[in-house]
C-alpha cells in the first residue's frame, strides 16, 4: 500500500473512531492534557504501524486497546493513589481570583467538601465547572442521562451549600445575603 493510501485509509479511521477513543480517555484519565497526550500516542502508533505495511482488521479495537495500555502505563508510572485531585489544572483563572478575592470560600475548600461525594459528581462538576462542558455534553462525555447529571449536581450544589455555612462569611453560591 503506498503512503498516500495509509494516509488515506488512515485519515478515515481518526474520523470515524476520534470521538469515541477521546471520549474513554477523557473520562478514565486523570487530566484532559493526559488524555490528549495518550490520544495523540495512539494515533501515532496507528499510523507507524500502518505505514510499515502491518494489517489490522479492527482499528476501533486496536485504538481502544492501545489507549487502556498507554492509560495503565501512565498510571504505573505516576504511582498513582485514591485520589483523582492530582494533576487537575484549573482552567478559568479569572473565575478563581474571583473566588478567592472574594469574602467566599476557595476553590480548594469547594473540591474538599465535592470529594466527599461520589466520583461521579466530583467529575461532573470538573467537566461542567472546570471545563466549561454543557450539561448536554457532561452527560454524552460520562455515559449518562442529563437528567441524571443535572440531579446529581443540584443535589451537589445543595449540599455544598449547606455545608458552606460559616459563621459571618459569604457563602459562593448565595453571596447576596450573610450566612
Amino acid at each position: 500500500m503506498s503512503e498516500e493510501n495509509v494516509r488515506e485509509r488512515f485519515e478515515m479511521i481518526y474520523s470515524k473512531t476520534y470521538d469515541y477513543i477521546y471520549k474513554y480517555l477523557i473520562i478514565k484519565a486523570d487530566s484532559r492534557e493526559t488524555a490528549e497526550d495518550i490520544l495523540q500516542s495512539v494515533y501515532l502508533r496507528l499510523y507507524k504501524h500502518m505505514l510499515a505495511g502491518e494489517k489490522i482488521l479492527d482499528p476501533k479495537h486496536y485504538l481502544l486497546r492501545s489507549a487502556k495500555h498507554g492509560l495503565t502505563d501512565h498510571f504505573r508510572a505516576k504511582r498513582i493513589t485514591d485520589s483523582i485531585d492530582d494533576g487537575i489544572e484549573i482552567i478559568d483563572e479569572k473565575a478563581l481570583d474571583s473566588l478567592e478575592n472574594d469574602d467566599g470560600f476557595t476553590y480548594e475548600e469547594i473540591l474538599q467538601c465535592l470529594k466527599e461525594s461520589d466520583e461521579v459528581t466530583y467529575r461532573i462538576f470538573l467537566l461542567h465547572f472546570g471545563h466549561d462542558y454543557t450539561i448536554e455534553k457532561t452527560a454524552k462525555t460520562l455515559g449518562l442521562a442529563e437528567s441524571t447529571v443535572k440531579s446529581k449536581m443540584y443535589r451537589a450544589l445543595k449540599k455544598l451549600r449547606k455545608q458552606m455555612k460559616e459563621g459571618e462569611r459569604y457563602a459562593v453560591f448565595g453571596r447576596n445575603k450573610e450566612i
